[in-house]
Order: structure tokens, then C-alpha cells, then sequence
């Protein structure tokens, strides 16, 4: 294994002890470090280990401290979606149809059409 890898625990070089997976007796990929006792799984991360990491800070929060869109702003259906005549017409306009939009929208990016 080319990568060093440190315990999380003790920060001891524990890169010689790297276990490739073995399905077959359920043993997933990862290092040991005989010091700590302690199994540390291979996450798939090759980055470097040590201190030179930068670490990746979260996304910053909005200013009004919300993520997303609220499930009140969402619609599944087109038209009204409170009890109202199946006659009705709805405008373009209407809070019914934004709330479609608004789903539609976040359909799309998640690749649904």
C-alpha cells in the first residue's frame, strides 16, 4: 500500500497492516493498529494522512438559518390543492401552480422529468 495511514487514536503509522476485503469470510478492507486494539475501515479515501490536511469546511448556513424549500412551498399536482370544483380555473399565477413549480424544480434536479 503506497498511502500512509495513521490511528485515529494513537496517530501511530499503522500502513503495513492494510487487510484487502475477503467477502467470502466477511472482512471488509481496512488497518489495525495492535497498540489500540482498534479496526480502522477503508473509507475509499486516498487523500493525505498527516498533518498537512486541509480540512473542508461545511457549506455556509443562509442568513436566515434555513436549508431548502419548505414542504409548504411544495405541490404535487398542478391544480388546486385544497377542496375546490374540479371546475375551477386556476391562473399561471396562482400559489397552487408556484407550489408545483417549485416541485417540479427539484424533481428535475434530482434527474426525474
Amino acid at each position: 500500500m503506497s498511502s500512509k495511514m495513521n490511528c485515529p487514536k494513537c496517530h501511530a503509522d499503522i500502513s503495513e497492516s492494510y487487510e484487502p476485503e475477503d467477502w467470502s469470510v466477511g472482512i471488509n478492507a481496512g488497518w489495525f493498529c495492535d497498540a489500540c486494539d482498534l479496526g480502522v475501515g477503508d473509507d475509499g479515501d486516498r487523500g493525505p494522512v498527516g498533518e498537512d490536511n486541509v480540512g473542508i469546511p461545511p457549506a455556509p448556513r443562509p442568513a436566515d438559518g434555513k436549508y431548502g424549500t419548505p414542504i409548504s412551498q411544495l405541490s404535487g399536482q398542478p391544480g388546486p390543492s385544497r377542496c375546490v370544483s374540479l371546475t375551477a380555473s386556476i391562473a399561471p399565477g396562482h400559489p397552487d401552480h408556484v407550489r408545483y413549480e417549485n416541485f417540479t424544480r427539484i424533481a428535475r434536479s434530482w434527474g426525474y422529468d
